[in-house]
């Protein structure tokens, strides 16, 4: 039963937040005399999340939820918990994302790195909008990366079962695809007090490569002293999901806490419109949503 104190607090859901940005961004919000839903993918890893936030914070109001982001049915799990625990959401913060080397099709028949660090965000945020919208003004920002401007060509036919699979080409085209979502997102959103911004936390040291291995696990270690820490690289997500100044932006892309330039290709209104209306099909002939729902 939702505790009506508690939605006296500003309400945020970060999604990935048992480790890295996503940890950081969520321990950052717990500060700030907000409630704070943990996304976990497992009720242990949410509750060790939670602790160690607590271990810092004593007070911090948390909540853990728990998904696999990669099935859709779990997606929409995540969001009945959401409903179940609040009946006022503030902030949705996108963060979750992995990076697997081997192409995998997940139980919906997209590939793994396609559903978890894009299409679930997707639909996560369809489920969720009447809730941001009978909140608003309320904030939707999800993570991007700068290698999103390494791709030059979008496949879009390919992408959702990875046709021709490179663990690193798919990972780059995610972020992409995250850039491309929230510019048609904050353009189909304008009016209802809910704003969409993309946000690129730098080279951070994360376990985000946990699954990788060779040269790329290589360069991984190797690289790590250049990395920046989670709390700063979380700097730019918890401005945009709370500054006063941003209250009204919608549809940019941010680094280091200030406006940054995304790629040509991700501010392609064509390309953008053909991603949103792939994904609304995907979803909808698997019967993993209704069209109602993705309008």
């Amino acid at each position: 039963m939702t505790d009506m104190n508690h939605d006296q607090k500003p309400v945020y859901l970060v999604t990935g937040a048992t480790s890295g940005v996503g940890h950081a961004s969520a321990a950052q919000l717990a500060t700030r005399d907000t409630r704070v839903l943990l996304g976990a993918r497992s009720a242990d890893s949410g509750h060790a999340a939670a602790s160690a936030i607590r271990a810092r914070t004593p007070k911090a109001d948390l909540e853990v939820v728990v998904a696999d982001l990669s099935d859709m049915r779990q997606v929409r799990s995540l969001a009945e918990q959401v409903l179940r625990h609040t009946t006022r959401l503030d902030g949705l913060i996108l963060n979750a994302a992995e990076v697997r080397t081997r192409r995998e099709l997940g139980p919906d028949g997209f590939e793994t790195n396609f559903a978890t660090n894009y299409l679930s965000g997707f639909l996560l945020t369809h489920l969720l909008l009447p809730l941001l919208t009978s909140s608003a003004p309320a904030r939707i920002v999800a993570l991007s990366s700068s290698n999103h401007a390494h791709v030059k060509h979008l496949d879009l036919d390919a992408l959702p079962t990875g046709t021709d699979f490179n663990h690193i080409r798919m990972y780059t085209t995610t972020k992409l695809l995250t850039v491309l979502f929230v510019s048609e997102l904050a353009r189909r959103a304008h009016g209802t007090g809910v704003t969409a911004n993309a946000a690129d936390p730098g080279f951070v040291r994360t376990n985000l490569g946990r699954h990788t291995t060779g040269l790329f696990r290589l360069f991984l270690t190797v690289t790590r002293p250049f990395q920046t820490s989670p709390a700063k690289a979380a700097q730019t997500t918890v401005y945009l999901a709370t500054a006063p100044e941003v209250t009204t932006t919608s549809g940019g892309y941010f680094a280091n806490g200030r406006p940054a330039r995304p790629s040509p290709l991700s501010q392609d209104p064509a390309v953008a419109r053909k991603l949103w209306d792939l994904s609304v099909d995907l979803l909808t002939r698997r019967g993993l949503a209704s069209s109602d729902e993705l309008t």
